[in-house]
């Protein structure tokens, strides 16, 4: 199983260095007080985020550090002042501490979400290393006994997305697609969730041509991971379709990738991990919905059984398909993933999630991921989502007027845009969207495009730079949101 490391955080009552939050929104334990303002003042200490200060006493166990605070209104502060407990650790390497309780703290749902942040910046994935990286701390954190259902829920909210995390960072060679679909069934498993996976013969069997084209070049068998949460049994029917970009690694096929963006390529699995990630969350807290999460996992490659551009093929749904471009691959895999969606569950809902497209990525950045419904009950409900999860999305156009976009001369539809006066059309996220739009078959669907927020080369709020594990908060969120 693909592993990582995180804090060690652990509901014990042994004494140790104290950390506390200093700062508008927190309290000082009546003991600290005197303690804490004399030690500021003669420090100077201006309790900005990012900013501690460390205080001795006169044993470990007295020892006392103060870590700054953003403001009461941003967005995201107890989790980014989590990340800076990682930090200070890390800087004054400090192998345990604990925090006050969350009551001494006058702290409630604000101190699940601090642990939260503890949780997420401090992961990093188990590759095994023969020599350890120097300055690595695998800290231990000791909050209050009285706090434990406060870690558990810390712990419930970000496993799942730490999961996806090390999918998504973990080499290509080690995750394949059978790899990744026998990890994703046993993580799944454990919660109660129905697992079934497709390989090449019943995808052969069923007619998935759009998956068994992309996987066509490369060694490593593809998969469909069908898997079924019902947390409201007593009801028939499924309330959404989880449906995420599986490619565990993307060449671009025939159309290759250059560098140094192909040795990226692990990370286009990212939308899948997703899926599942919130498939996870959601049967972990046993959300009364129906939801299924279909999956296609895949390796884009080269060899002499590539598929080519210019190929036509004829996907799951009967549409045949223009390959104008081996590298424009994701939407083709998901039209296939979307089609047994729908013949086999009839969802109320259909969301996709996918590191689709690079012009998203150079659109929107790393802050927000693209939105793409016609439906505005579903877009609002996703942004309300994403607000409320600290995970944005920002609705870009897919209107009628666009359809000519994947228009072809040949088949039913093309898997590259119309290249526009200047020829910079070809590769739009627009013309994704539209490419799987045809296959949603009008129903109440959404595309989300999270090519840049899958990946952060900087640090946020949520997390350090690598895989952010986007969009397991945002569809977990979602799903209570939809009637």
């Amino acid at each position: 199983m693909t592993a990582w490391h995180s804090f060690d955080i652990r509901a014990d009552d042994r004494p140790a260095a104290t950390i506390l939050p200093l700062g508008e929104g927190a309290e000082i334990p009546e003991a600290l007080r005197a303690r804490v303002d004399i030690a500021c003042r003669a420090a100077s200490f201006d309790p900005k985020p990012g900013h501690w200060l460390d205080i001795l006493g006169t044993d470990e166990a007295d020892r006392l550090i103060l870590i700054g605070l953003a403001k009461t209104e941003t967005a995201g502060r107890w989790r980014s002042v989590g990340g800076h407990v990682v930090e200070a650790m890390k800087a004054l390497r400090l192998e345990t501490a604990r925090l006050p309780q969350a009551a001494e703290l006058a702290l409630a749902d604000d101190y699940a979400e601090l642990l939260e942040g503890i949780f997420l910046h401090s992961f990093r994935l188990e590759q095994g290393r023969g020599k350890p990286i120097p300055g690595l701390l695998s800290g231990t954190l000791l909050v209050a006994p009285s706090d434990a259902t406060l870690l558990d829920r810390a712990r419930a909210a970000t496993d799942p997305i730490n999961r996806a995390r090390a999918w998504v960072e973990q080499p290509a060679n080690l995750l394949t697609p059978a790899v990744f679909a026998d990890e994703a069934e046993a993580a799944l498993r454990a919660h109660g969730v129905t697992v079934r996976q497709l390989g090449p013969a019943e995808l052969i069997d069923i007619g998935a041509g759009g998956i068994l084209a992309v996987a066509a070049g490369s060694e490593n068998e593809p998969r469909l991971v069908i898997a079924e949460w019902r947390g409201a049994p007593d009801r028939d029917g499924w309330d959404a379709a989880l449906i995420g970009k599986g490619l565990t690694f993307d060449a671009g096929g025939l159309n290759l990738k250059p560098r140094p963006g192909i040795a990226k390529m692990k990370f286009d699995m990212a939308g899948a991990a997703a899926a599942l990630g919130a498939l996870e969350t959601i049967a972990s807290r046993r959300a009364p919905k129906n939801i299924i999460a279909v999956i296609p996992m895949s390796e884009n490659n080269i060899d002499g059984k590539a598929f080519r551009p210019g190929d036509v093929i004829r996907s799951l749904s009967g549409l045949t398909i223009d390959v104008q471009d081996t590298d424009a691959e994701g939407r083709i895999v998901l039209a296939d993933a979307i089609t047994y969606a729908i013949r086999h569950y009839d969802p109320a809902f259909i969301v996709d999630i996918a590191t689709l497209t690079g012009s998203m990525m150079g659109t929107l950045h790393e802050e927000f991921a693209g939105l793409f419904t016609a439906d505005d009950e579903l877009a609002n409900l996703l942004r309300d989502a994403g607000e409320q999860s600290q995970e944005h999305l920002w609705r870009m156009p897919l209107v009628a007027a666009q359809d000519y976009l994947v228009d072809s001369p040949v088949a039913d539809v093309s898997n590259l845009g119309a290249p526009g006066w200047f020829g910079a059309g070809a590769g739009s996220a627009v013309a994704g969207a539209k490419f799987i739009e045809r296959f949603a078959k009008e129903r109440r669907w959404a595309h989300l495009d999270i090519a840049g927020t899958g990946w952060a080369t900087r640090r946020t709020t949520r997390s350090a730079p690598g895989a952010t594990g986007f969009g397991v908060a945002l569809l977990n969120r979602w799903v209570d949101l939809i009637a």
